[in-house]
C-alpha cells in the first residue's frame, strides 16, 4: 500500500531533480535560500569532517604509553615530530611529519561504549537516551553538526552539507526537518566508475526533453497547491536545482577526474584518499561542510595487524596530502579539518589480540581555520585509561567548531512543538586552540 501524508495525499513517484538521501536536491536549494536570509554571518570557513568509524586506537596512534607493561603499550612505538616534545606513533610516519599544522586532542571523553550511541554523542555532540533506534542509521535526537551548520551558517554555492562516500549514522537532522540532511554522494571516489549521482541530465534526456519534464513537474506542483493552500510554490528551487544540474562549475566540483594523475596519487587511490581530495574540491566550490566517513576500526581482534597492514598506511598518506594540498592553495586558514571517531579502545589488549569500545579516555585531531596547532591538549594516566587532565567533551567539540565556522553556538532552535533545544548543551569552545 502506498504511504500518504497527513493530508491523505498518496506520495507520488513523480520526476525529482536530483535527491539528497531521499531529499529533492530542489528542497537542499530552498533550504539555502532562506538560510541566507536568515544569517546575518559572512563567515566563509568550511569543515571537512573526517569520522573513523570502529574507534580509533588512541594508545596505538596519537597518545602512546611506551612505559606500560607490554600488554598495555601493544606494539608500536613513539617517533618524534618537528613538533619539540610531541611524539605520536610509528605506525603514522607521514602524519607525523605534519604535526605542526595538528592540534592533537588527547583528553575526549564520554560514558557511550555502543557504537550507535557514540555516533550520535560525537555527530551531535550530544549523548543519546536510552531511546535511541540503534537499527536506525537516521535516528538523530539532536541535529548533527552538519545539519546545524545547514541550518544556522552563511551558504556557498553548493549543497551546505554533503557526506560521502555515504551517509553517516547519526548525521541526520533530528527536529530541524529533511530539508537540514546531507546531501549523500552515496559512491565511492576511488572507484575507477565513480560518478555523482543525479547531478547530470539522465542518459538520452535532452535539453528539450527535460524542460518537458520540468513542466510536468509545475503541474504536479499546482496540483497539489490545489489541494493543500499552504504549501510553498517550489518552482523556483526546482529551477535553482536544475541550474545546478546543468551548472559547469557544480558539475567540475563533483568531478574528481579532472584532478592530475599526481594529485590523485598523492593522496592515494583509497577510498579515504580520495574522498579527502573530492572533500577538499568541494569547499573549494562552496560547500560549508563535507562529512566523509572511513569504516572498519573495530579492532576487537588482531589490532596491530589491522593497524599495520589495513588500515593505518592508506589514512597516514590521505591527511597530510590533504592539509599539504590545503595549504599549498591557500586554503587551510579558510578550512577546518577535523579527525574524530566515536570512542577510543581499551587499554589492555584481550586474548585475540585486539582492543575493545572505551570511551572513557580517547583522541581526536584539528587543523586549520587559524587555529593554534602543533600542540597536545589533555592528557591521560599511565595506562591511556582515564583522563587526567583538561576533560574534553563531545559538547565541547561541538561548541568549538560552530565558534570556528561563525555560528552561535549559544543560541536556542526550537521544535515543532515549541520545545526549546539549546544547539550546544553545556559545551564551551577547547580556549586553548584560540590563544
Amino acid at each position: 500500500m502506498r504511504s500518504k501524508n497527513a493530508r491523505g495525499i498518496a506520495r507520488r513517484d513523480f520526476l525529482r531533480v536530483g535527491t539528497v538521501g531521499g531529499l529533492s536536491l530542489a528542497e537542499v536549494m530552498r533550504l539555502r535560500e532562506s538560510c541566507a536570509a536568515e544569517s546575518g554571518n559572512t563567515d566563509d570557513i568550511n569543515c571537512i569532517f573526517i569520522f573513523i568509524i570502529g574507534g580509533m586506537p588512541h594508545q596505538d596512534m596519537w597518545d602512546l604509553k611506551p612505559e606500560a607493561p607490554p600488554e598495555i603499550r601493544g606494539d608500536f612505538m613513539p617517533i618524534s615530530t618537528p613538533v619539540p616534545g610531541v611524539q605520536i606513533s610509528d605506525v603514522l610516519p607521514q602524519i607525523a611529519q605534519v604535526t605542526d599544522k595538528l592540534a592533537i586532542l588527547r583528553s575526549l571523553t564520554h560514558s557511550k561504549s555502543v557504537h550507535q550511541d557514540g555516533y550520535h554523542t560525537m555527530m551531535t555532540g550530544k549523548e543519546p537516551n536510552a531511546s535511541l533506534d540503534r537499527n536506525n542509521k537516521n535516528n538523530n535526537q539532536h541535529p548533527s553538526l552538519g545539519s546545524l551548520v545547514a541550518r544556522l551558517g552563511n551558504q556557498g554555492a553548493l549543497p551546505p552539507y554533503i557526506s560521502l562516500p555515504n551517509f553517516i549514522d547519526s548525521g541526520g537532522p533530528s527536529f530541524l526537518g529533511p530539508s537540514y540532511g546531507p546531501f549523500v554522494i552515496d559512491a565511492d571516489p576511488a572507484a575507477p566508475e565513480f560518478e555523482v549521482r543525479d547531478i547530470t541530465l539522465p542518459v538520452g534526456v535532452d535539453a528539450e526533453r527535460s524542460l518537458r519534464r520540468q513542466a510536468a513537474l509545475q503541474q504536479i506542483n499546482q496540483l497539489e497547491r490545489q489541494v493543500d493552500s499552504q504549501i510553498q510554490a517550489l518552482d523556483s528551487f526546482y529551477q535553482k536545482a536544475y541550474s545546478v544540474m546543468t551548472s559547469r562549475r557544480a558539475k567540475e566540483a563533483f568531478n574528481i577526474n579532472v584532478e592530475s594523475a599526481r594529485t590523485r596519487e598523492s593522496y592515494g587511490m583509497t577510498s579515504i584518499g580520495q574522498c579527502c581530495l573530492l572533500g577538499r574540491r568541494l569547499v573549494e566550490a562552496g560547500c560549508r561542510f563535507v562529512s566523509i566517513e572511513n569504516g572498519h576500526w573495530d579492532t576487537h581482534r588482531k589490532n596491530t595487524k589491522s593497524l599495520r597492514e589495513l588500515l593505518c598506511p592508506a589514512f597516514d598518506q590521505a591527511i597530510p596530502a590533504l592539509l599539504n594540498d590545503l595549504s599549498d592553495r591557500g586554503m587551510l586558514e579558510k578550512t577546518l579539518v577535523v579527525v574524530s571517531t566515536e570512542f577510543g579502545r581499551t587499554p589492555r589488549i584481550n586474548d585475540l589480540l585486539g582492543r575493545d569500545h572505551w570511551p572513557n579516555a580517547f583522541s581526536i585531531v584539528m587543523a586549520g581555520a587559524g587555529l593554534t596547532v602543533g600542540q597536545t591538549i589533555g592528557a591521560t594516566d599511565k595506562q591511556a585509561a582515564a583522563v587526567i587532565d583538561r576533560p574534553i567533551s563531545p559538547a565541547d567539540v561541538s561548541a568549538t567548531i560552530l565558534k570556528v565556522l561563525g555560528i552561535d553556538y549559544t543560541q536556542v532552535l526550537h521544535t515543532p512543538l515549541g520545545r526549546p533545544v539549546p544547539v550546544v548543551d553545556e559545551g564551551q569552545p577547547i580556549s586553548e586552540l584560540f590563544v
